[in-house]
């Protein structure tokens, strides 16, 4: 594929950074009409824009997706592909953790006027040089070429200090679109499952006192609030469970138990999907969702209720955080941004602040409610109040 050309000036001083073999990650169910309409509007981009370019190799675009230099026309036709090639999601993944280390890459902020002392740095060297040396054997540098090498260096450092951090933002962006892509599928799962079940959304059943956070007191039993949309991966209607995992979410384990999750879940002896009721460990369910030992959403019609989201800010850990502003914190994964949310009328959003919605609801808390010990539920059918799963070991 020919790149116009300000894409490749765009991308030509990211040389360092090898690409080879990469290409993408997860994708979202969505609707054969949808499918068409952004195939539409890409075949009309490109009888404009770029008429060599072909629809039979939509992988050759997700790197610019992966940047966030994908056209918005583009970029919709290549959700379209995500959703259902299932070969091309996988390219993206592999082209996301190549492309990861960048994200972990932290420059400091330029010094002032940095373009001003470099040149006047290359001026004053190169004055000292004009100045007549003795010839002191062979090995001596022309100073043209020290001008040069340095003038090189200098250019190199100011891209370096502020490109990086540009392709780090773009890098994140990219997140955004694949951690949207996760609930998506998982809206998708839920909607296979409420036609198999009258309507219902996934529910396993609740226990009297029970806390939904682990504790220690030996009388008050657990049950863990993962359970639930852990029955969407039981039953198959989300085939994927990564899917799970948001892809911003590092906090220490959560990328060594990424793969591993994955591989256990779809099929490796080591953990039966069937046999268990929840999944293997917190490291496998970043998102929190509806707590749903409290009064239940009234679904006709739909609510703007929040269903499930980024980690909620104050249980990191599976416990309680009393420092943290709820008003103001954002989930810690997308680098406390914002968060990824699922509502329960169909959409997904990200959210900058946990304040949502016409009712001004908190995504982190229960109204009235401001410390939490693991037993508290929300009394209002319309009071989202999102929880961390914290799954126990089952056995295999």
């Amino acid at each position: 594929m020919q790149l116009p050309p300000e894409k490749k000036g765009e991308l030509r001083w990211l040389g360092g950074v090898s690409m080879a073999g990469a290409v993408g990650l997860l994708g979202f169910c969505g609707s054969p009409s949808r499918n068409r309409r952004e195939n539409h509007r890409f075949r009309q981009w490109q009888e404009k824009c770029e008429p060599n370019v072909s629809l039979d190799r939509p992988e050759e675009f997700l790197l610019d997706l992966h940047l966030g230099q994908a056209d918005e026309d583009v970029r919709g036709w290549l959700d379209a592909e995500l959703r259902r090639d299932a070969a091309l999601r996988a390219k993206s993944e592999r082209l996301g953790r190549v492309l990861m280390p960048l994200d972990h890459w932290s420059a400091s902020s330029p010094a002032p006027n940095l373009a001003d002392k470099v040149l006047s740095y290359i001026a004053a060297r190169t004055d000292q040089r004009n100045v007549e040396e003795p010839r002191r054997g062979w090995l001596r540098f022309p100073a043209g070429r020290l001008r040069e090498g340095l003038a090189i260096a200098a250019s190199i450092g100011i891209l370096v200090v502020l490109g990086v951090p540009l392709l780090s933002n773009m890098r994140e962006r990219s997140r955004q679109v694949l951690c949207a892509a996760n609930l998506e599928a998982i809206l998708s799962g839920t909607s296979a499952y409420q036609q198999s079940y009258a309507g219902a959304i996934p529910f396993a059943g609740a226990t009297a006192g029970a806390s939904w956070l682990p504790v220690s007191n030996s009388g008050t039993p657990f049950a863990s609030n993962s359970r639930h949309p852990y029955l969407l991966v039981k039953y198959g209607f989300v085939p994927a469970a990564k899917t799970f995992v948001c892809p911003s979410d590092d906090r220490g384990p959560y990328v060594e138990s990424k793969a591993r999750f994955a591989k256990d879940q779809e099929g490796s002896p080591a953990w039966d999907v069937r046999r268990n009721d929840d999944f293997p460990s917190a490291a496998n369910i970043s998102y929190d969702s509806l707590n749903l030992a409290g009064a239940s959403p009234n679904l006709r019609p739909p609510p703007t209720v929040a269903y499930m989201a980024d980690a909620n800010p104050l249980f990191v850990g599976a416990k309680f955080n009393e420092s943290v502003d709820a008003d103001k914190a954002n989930s810690p994964a997308h680098h406390g941004r914002g968060q990824t949310v699922l509502l329960m009328d169909g959409h997904v959003q990200f959210a900058k602040s946990p304040i949502y919605g016409t009712g001004q609801d908190n995504l982190w808390l229960i109204d009235g409610v401001r410390s939490y010990r693991g037993t508290e539920v929300p009394t209002r059918s319309d009071d989202a109040f999102l929880v961390p799963g914290c799954p126990q070991s089952s056995s295999h």
